[in-house]
């Protein structure tokens, strides 16, 4: 049933208005004739590498989206290694001319390994998150981040969502067995782009402790301080209050969906966000009672602060992406309907790994069985 519900969804996922690429046309036929196989079949093994071969198939063709993020990003970091400051600048490679780079040091250093085509680094985290979504064997979470419109074009439009999101389940994920360990991560992340600090008031009160905000100020100071002591805090600041200023116009938010937004001031959406955030995070410390509470809590936070204010964009959605359809199965009860590969490799894994590092619970409530992300 989940296979079938799976093929359902990707090829209404699939059913795309306009001009389609012919590339979505025929992963709509792929994904189709899987469909009526398992008609017949069993095709959970088939389903799956369907939906993965349909998913990079998709995020290599042309995107119909751009955005200036891996131009600046690219810049930025040709301007640190000529020995010039990546902040306190605008970059004329953007649109409109004069966008900051307003991310953090980590992200100067993850794109140098393909400096002159940073968007590999964007569609090589995609691949990454299908193929671990396609080992779990979760049909449903693979088919919503294969097919889902946003998800694909956020992979090769030109931002680095994508790589956030990774980075965002990878701390996550870990954070669930080790909250100190995932607090490390979750600063790494946020070194890479700071609104991975969504989900950190979750995972304090997830630990039952403030150990891991210990960790992550540790980590945080590793990563930040060198930029701040080389090109000074003053051109940080500057690049990440012009990066929330150059927006002219609203989009994607609330500020944009509202018919007269000029009613409130900037700085007044600004506070708008924030306190939506920062009102988000207080309410949702006390929801925190699982791996589940601990991530929505945090996409809650997260789409609190972004789209509640002057300007945000679709490809905010790609860091939210990989985990929430790293767990979509199973919260959706179908976690017993998971493809199984030959010996099945995932269980033995993960059992491992239980018996090592067993999901933790937050200290303040009753604990579930050992293993459980209700």
């Amino acid at each position: 049933m989940a296979t079938r519900l799976a093929l359902v969804l990707a090829s209404v996922g699939l059913l795309l208005p306009g001009t389609p690429p012919p590339v979505a046309v025929l992963s709509l036929i792929a994904v189709v004739a899987t469909l009526l196989v398992s008609l017949r079949w069993r095709a959970g093994r088939l389903a799956i590498i369907v939906l993965l071969l349909v998913g990079i198939a998709l995020r290599l063709a042309p995107s119909s989206g751009f955005s200036d993020v891996l131009e600046v990003s690219q810049a930025a970091a040709r301007e640190m290694l000529e020995g010039g400051n990546p902040y306190g600048q605008g970059f004329p490679v953007s649109v409109p001319p004069g966008a900051p780079f307003a991310y953090g040091p980590l992200a100067l250093l993850w794109y140098l390994p393909s400096l002159d085509d940073p968007g590999t680094m964007e569609l090589l985290a995609a691949c990454l998150v299908l193929l671990v979504l396609a080992l779990r064997g979760g049909p449903l979470g693979l088919a919503v981040y294969a097919v889902t419109p946003a998800f694909v074009v956020a992979a090769s439009d030109g931002s680095n969502d994508t790589t956030a999101g990774l980075l965002i389940m990878v701390a996550l994920l870990v954070a669930a067995r080790s909250p100190l360990a995932g607090a490390v991560l979750l600063a790494a992340a946020t070194a890479f782009k700071p609104y991975a600090l969504a989900w950190l008031p979750g995972l304090i009160a997830y630990a039952g402790s403030f150990a891991p905000l210990l960790a992550f100020v540790a980590v945080s100071l590793l990563a930040w301080l060198p930029p701040i002591l080389a090109w000074g805090p003053d051109s940080l600041l500057w690049s990440f209050r012009r990066a929330d200023a150059i927006h002219a116009q609203p989009y994607y938010s609330l500020a944009y969906a509202l018919r007269d937004p000029e009613a409130i001031p900037r700085a007044g959406w600004q506070a708008i966000r924030v306190a939506a955030g920062v009102l988000a995070a207080v309410l949702g410390f006390w929801l925190v009672r699982s791996v589940a509470s601990l991530v929505i809590v945090g996409s809650v936070v997260f789409c609190a602060t972004l789209f509640l204010g002057w300007w945000g964009t679709f490809a905010y959605v790609a860091a939210l992406a990989p985990i929430l359809c790293w767990y979509l199965d199973e919260w959706l009860g179908l976690t017993t309907q998971r493809v199984i590969w030959p010996t099945d490799p995932v269980r033995s894994v993960t059992d491992r790994v239980d018996s090592r590092w067993p999901v933790c619970h937050p200290g303040r409530h009753v604990a579930v069985a050992s293993g459980s992300s209700r």
